[in-house]
């Protein structure tokens, strides 16, 4: 009776043997004559095993997550487009993860380019087509989507962080994309640039910077739009540390911040430093010269050395400041000094 047993407990496992390795050497999903599939950046080798899954590219997840550890797959995730020719087997599909998946190029990202800029750049490098590819997943520039006359409905990319928690679900995801030099696969989509951009700026901040800016009272949404309007204002880490502490003080004392970058975002102009009456006259909830406080949101996308400095302002007893064609900070306690300071400077 044991031999029996020990009989039967050998061939269970040689079926099971035998099961498992014709699963992963020899089994199918489908006998296509090739298969292509994308793996995104950040993806774990659970959600890699069950997304080919629900594409049937694998027949067993299970198996396809052991495999793909045993191999080491874990330990050096490729991201981009992979294609797997017949057979379809999980161990053929686990060997063209092994690779690095389609060819790269690099992107540069400015600090201080808002979503318009970089649509102009993507569309220059021949990434996408037209602006409304990056604006459909970004988010329009300047647009209200509560108040917006569109059948377009605003862009929801599925990200969990703390960076987007206090985000408006109404506005863009201008300011929330980091700029800096970026590796990219050829094959990449506007959704694709956009998450990666934004988890670069998630990384960017840590738990301290979390913390302080809780104990300053500030919200992180108005960090980063604050920090946009400095970083288009004023160049230099010390001058956008003491401009950031100017305008926390305006924004506490409920002026008109009337910073003119922010009328060049309501009316999307370029190229010059100097507004209009007309510009000034804009209605948009970006223009801080007609409405007190900060502007809706974001108006470009800050370096982190403008956040940084926004975090941790330089207390000062300017009130007011103008850059200089020279490309200098003029600072003047009063109205009479700025006037002064105009006078001597711009005119």
């Amino acid at each position: 009776m044991k031999k029996l047993v020990i009989f039967i407990a050998i061939i269970c496992l040689l079926i099971g043997v035998w099961f498992v390795y014709s699963e992963i050497f020899s089994s199918q999903a489908q006998y296509s004559e090739a298969v292509t599939f994308t793996i995104d950046e950040g993806e774990s080798v659970k959600q890699i095993s069950q997304k080919l899954e629900q594409q049937h590219i694998i027949r067993n997840a299970g198996l396809f997550n052991f495999y793909a550890r045993w191999k080491g797959i874990d330990r050096q995730i490729h991201h981009g487009e992979f294609t797997v020719t017949k057979p379809i087997t999980i161990a053929r599909v686990v060997q063209a993860l092994l690779t690095p998946g389609g060819s790269e190029q690099t992107i540069t990202i400015l600090p201080g380019w808002d979503l318009r800029d970089i649509a102009e750049y993507l569309q220059k490098e021949g990434i996408i087509k037209n602006e409304n590819e990056l604006y459909d997943i970004a988010g329009i520039p300047a647009v209200n989507y509560k108040t917006f006359n569109s059948i377009k409905e605003f862009p929801h990319l599925d990200i969990q962080s703390k960076l987007l928690a206090d985000k408006p679900s109404f506005i863009s995801y201008e300011g929330f994309l980091a700029p800096d030099t970026y590796r990219i696969f050829k094959n990449s989509t506007a959704t694709d640039i956009v998450k990666k951009l934004i988890f670069e700026r998630n990384s960017q901040f840590t738990d301290k910077m979390y913390e302080d800016v809780k104990k300053s009272d500030r919200t992180l949404f108005e960090v980063i739009t604050m920090a946009s309007i400095v970083e288009r204002e004023v160049r230099g880490k010390e001058d956008k540390s003491i401009v950031a502490d100017i305008f926390w003080r305006r924004y506490d004392m409920n002026w008109a911040l009337q910073a003119d970058s922010t009328v060049h975002y309501a009316v999307g102009k370029k190229g010059n430093v100097f507004t209009t009456k007309e510009d000034r006259d804009s209605m948009s909830e970006w223009n801080t010269y007609r409405w007190p406080g900060l502007p809706l949101g974001p108006i470009s996308n800050p370096s982190l050395e403008s956040i940084i400095a926004t975090i941790y302002p330089t207390k000062n007893n300017n009130w007011y400041f103008l850059t200089a064609t020279d490309g200098s900070v003029k600072y003047g306690k009063t109205l009479e000094e700025h006037n002064q300071n105009v006078f001597r400077y711009l005119r």
